[in-house]
Parts: structure tokens; sequence; C-alpha cells
């Protein structure tokens, strides 16, 4: 039997069976995977030698034949395809030929959200640190609690994202086999136990909290908190009928303890592997002869290479990103990438997310690349727009350097309010004047400039009189004059918005009909509000 280097296609069922997975064939703790590939055609059987294969798509046992037929010959560990999974007829003479696992995926599961999980068992699993153990852990855990309490349980962090979970989900709730497909309990959810006081209950009590049902078709809960010192690290939760007898409550209390010392000894992993992750990014982008080291570590040496660089949209109403949430973007871009880019290595540095993107694979180009970022972008759960700026393709990781500053050009038009077309990918190629203005903007703030002319005029009376006609004026060139669309740009009346471009003509003594002048005037406007105010 073939076995690669990575982790067991054993582990996959151990988190996932009867969860996420039914049934299978030829799952041994001897056939090993290094990456995760979806099913996209001809393209990725050449690419998957090695790794388990979300069949996305493949309906029907003719299909599932094929696929198996030549994945298996290409060498993948493993196939997964939506249930019902019926080994009989086509589909078992193809797996008599081809050496290669198949399990069944429920139905309601996503593919990217499977390549997720999938993923993230892979990088415990091939770190080789304490993260792995710890994880393995709490669904061991998870495990034992569900065993002396009789219901399905899962272990929590303060933001109720799903850490571990029994295998025993299929006699949850439909709020529970939610929250386990989503990993993480869906807001409406979290928004109604938090309006009732259940999570603050729960954190001040060192005694499990019986929880009566919040509605229709949810089921009782027990909800335990896990704490070490002051300090909240999550919160055990389990489905019941009734309330814990005084053995259930004394095995929540011992399991609390034993979370508690498995999530420090995680975070404190996790902790550890991020740091590396960014030091490798930041010697990576720095270019010179340390890259090249970096490069060759990560097992990639003279390949080709593109920086991107991601990060959420300004112009939004949403506060300054907090460190949590540019986390969250990396561990996301992390995982998405790793499904194309097996070598790729992203880490936030400041409010960005970098990535050193190798090409390692016979189609990897400029445009697949693109291809990549954007889709990444348009399938962003983040409730705000996330935005990439994609460097140049470079050769050797000596001129990583290079790519990162056309990164960081692109990103910061797509970041501005210039962004006109609402683009969340870009080159720097693609955006030349743009940043080229932004960069001017910034010499002109350096050396302390200020408007002078018609904007000037406007500038002091939208001070002395509480008035925004720079904004109407801005507003009126950024839309060609289009009076209806400017006003609703600035959320005006259109009879409030024409009285005040006639005012704002007058005073600043311009003929708005000469097209020189709104060039100049728009062109000051760029350079000296780069934002709108």
């Amino acid at each position: 039997m073939r076995t690669s280097s990575g982790v067991s296609i054993v582990d996959i069922v151990d988190r996932l069976g009867m969860t996420f997975l039914r049934g299978g064939s030829r799952v041994t703790s001897a056939r090993t995977f290094s990456h995760v590939v979806l099913h996209e055609g001809p393209q990725s059987v050449r690419g998957s030698a090695g790794a388990v294969v979300l069949g996305a798509g493949l309906v029907g046992t003719v299909d599932i034949a094929t696929a198996i037929r030549e994945y298996g010959a290409a060498g993948a560990a493993a196939l997964i395809v939506k249930e019902p999974l019926n080994i009989v007829d086509d589909v078992a003479l193809a797996l008599d030929d081809a050496d290669i696992a198949l399990l069944g995926m429920i139905k309601d599961a996503s593919w990217l959200q499977s390549a997720s999980l999938i993923n993230e068992i892979l990088e415990s699993g091939t770190r080789g640190d304490q993260t792995s153990t710890a994880e393995a852990d709490l669904f061991d855990l998870a495990n034992s609690i569900a065993h002396v309490m009789n219901g399905p349980v899962t272990i929590e962090n303060p933001s109720s994202r799903i850490l571990a979970f029994s295998a025993d989900q299929a006699r949850g709730d439909e709020a529970r086999k939610q929250s386990v497909l989503g990993h993480q309990v869906p807001q409406h959810y979290s928004d109604q136990l938090r309006s009732l006081g259940v999570f603050n209950r729960i954190y001040g009590s060192a005694l499990p909290v019986f929880l009566p049902s919040i509605g229709p078709g949810v089921r009782p809960r027990v909800g335990m908190r896990i704490h070490a010192a002051t300090q909240i690290l999550g919160s055990i939760w389990v489905i019941v009928d009734e309330e814990p007898n005084d053995v259930q409550v004394k095995a929540l209390v011992e399991a609390a303890t034993v979370a508690a010392m498995s999530m420090l000894r995680a975070r404190l992993a996790a902790d550890s592997a991020k740091r590396l992750r960014r030091s490798e990014v930041i010697t990576l982008l720095d270019g010179g002869t340390a890259a090249k080291a970096a490069a060759e570590r990560l097992g990639y040496g003279r390949a080709k290479a593109t920086v991107l660089a991601a990060a959420f949209r300004s112009n939004t109403d949403v506060p300054v990103d907090a460190e949590a949430d540019v986390d969250n973007l990396a561990s996301s871009f992390n995982t998405f990438l790793h499904q194309s880019f097996p070598m790729s290595i992203a880490a936030p540095i400041g409010g960005t997310v970098y990535a050193v993107v190798p090409h390692t694979r016979k189609q990897t180009d400029d445009d697949y690349i693109r291809h990549i970022a954007s889709e990444f972008a348009d399938r962003s759960r983040s409730q705000r727009s996330v935005v990439i700026g994609i460097g140049t393709t470079v050769t050797g990781a000596r001129s990583l350097e290079t790519s990162r500053g056309e990164a960081d050009r692109a990103l910061r038009v797509l970041r501005s309010s210039w962004n006109s077309t609402l683009r969340n990918v870009a080159r720097a190629a693609d955006v030349p004047i743009d940043s080229l203005l932004l960069r001017l903007s910034d010499a002109l703030a350096d050396e302390n400039e200020k408007p002078s002319g018609p904007l000037a005029l406007l500038q002091k009376y939208d001070s002395e009189h509480d008035i925004n006609l720079v904004e109407t004026l801005r507003a009126w060139l950024d839309t060609f004059g289009d009076i209806p669309a400017a006003a609703a740009l600035i959320h005006v009346h259109v009879n409030t918005f024409r009285y005040r471009l006639k005012k704002l003509a007058g005073i600043a003594g311009v003929d708005l009909n000469d097209a020189e002048t709104r060039f100049s005037l728009m062109l000051q406007i760029r350079l000296f509000y780069p934002n709108p105010s």
C-alpha cells in the first residue's frame, strides 16, 4: 500500500467521523495525506499525489468511479464525495483497481468548510508541536464527557468558536448541528444566550449551569466554564434531557480543569507557531540572502514567487481593525491558499496579512494567482470586505521585497476612497495613476503644502459656516456631473445639492463648465483630500 509523508487519513475520520463523514472504504492508519485538492477537472488530477481530494460536483456512480480510477492512478490518498455513499457496481469495481480511500461527507457540509477543517488537522499534525497533542486531548475529552453525560458535547472558546466536539453529534438538535457544521455557534443563537445573561451566569459559577430550552427545537443544555485563575478560556456545552446529577456535576467540574490545561498548552504552542510563521514571512519579504535561505528551508528554493497583501477595506463604518480580526484573516488566508499552494505561507504584519506564494505547480501563473486571490476575497465570510494587492512575480526569494512593494501599492489604492469600482483584487499595474497620486499626496503632506486658489476659498468657507462645499464639489466631479447620483453619494436632497453647487461656484469664482477648471479642481482634491471627509 502506498504511503506518503503527512497525516493519517484515520485522523480525519477520528475528528470528523459521525459529524461530517459517514462511511468509508480503505481507511487505514498507514494511509497518509499531505495536502487537500478540490476536484476541478484534469488539472486537479495532475497535482493530487498524496492529497485528500474533495469531490465537488461528482454525482452518480459513473462519475465517482471515474474519479477513483484517475485520482488513484495519480497517487491521491483519499477521495471524499457527498452522501449517499454507495460502494456498489462501478464504484466497487473501481476501488478494486485503485489504491485510494473513499469517504462519504454529509450533504449539509460545504466543500470550502471541509477543506478548512481538514487543513487544520493537517497543520496540527505536521507541526509536531504541543498544539497537536492539546487539540487531540480536547476531542478525547469531549468524547469522555459525552459518555458520562449521555449527550453530545462541544468545547468552545469565549467567542463561541467550537474547538472540539464529541463524535455523537447526530443526536444533537438543529442548533447544535448548525454550530458543528460551521465550527461556530450561529450568531443569532449566541446573541440570544447573551441577551438572557446565560454567559454571565456560566462564567460566574464554579458549578455547571442548567439551561432549559430557549426556543422551539432547541433542547436543554448544561454549560460549564473553563477558566485558569481569573481568565475565562471558554466553556463546555452538553445537550441533556434533565439537570445533571451529583456524579455528572463532579465529572464536568473535573473536565473543565483538564480542558483548561489543554487549552493553555494549545495556546502557548499556537502562539509559538504564529511567531515562527511571522518571522519567516518577515524574512522572506525583506529579500536578499536571508530570504533565499528561508525559501530553501521552506522547500521551494529558487522557484518563482508572488507576494499577496490582504486587508479589510478601510472605507466602511466598521471600527479600526482589531488584532483578533487580522489574526483570523491570516488563519483563513493560510488555510485557503494551502488548498492550491501547499508551500505558501501567510502571516499578519501590522494590519496587513502578507502571503508568499511560490510557483511550485505547473499551472501556476499570474492569472492563476489572481483567480485564487479573487476567489478568497469573494468567499470571505467576514462582515467586512477583504481586498488583496498582488505583487509582481519575481524569480527567486531574493527579489521578494520588490513584489511586496508592488502588493502594498495596489492594496493601498484598493483600501482608499479612490477605488471607485470597488474592485477587491488588483496589481499595481492595474491602478498606476491612483497609486502615483497617493504618493504625490504623501509628498505634499510631508512638505506641509496647503490647498490654494478656489479650493482654499471653499475650505475656508466650510470651516466658518459648517457646510461641506468641498465634499459637494468632490461628489459632483466623481460622478461626472450627475447631480442625482452625486446627491445620493453624500446623502442630501437633489435640490439641496443644486443649491450648494451654485453657491460653491460663486464663492470659488469658477466656471464648472470649463474642462480645464474641472481637471484642476479634481487633481487638487485628489492630492489634498485623499479620503472623503
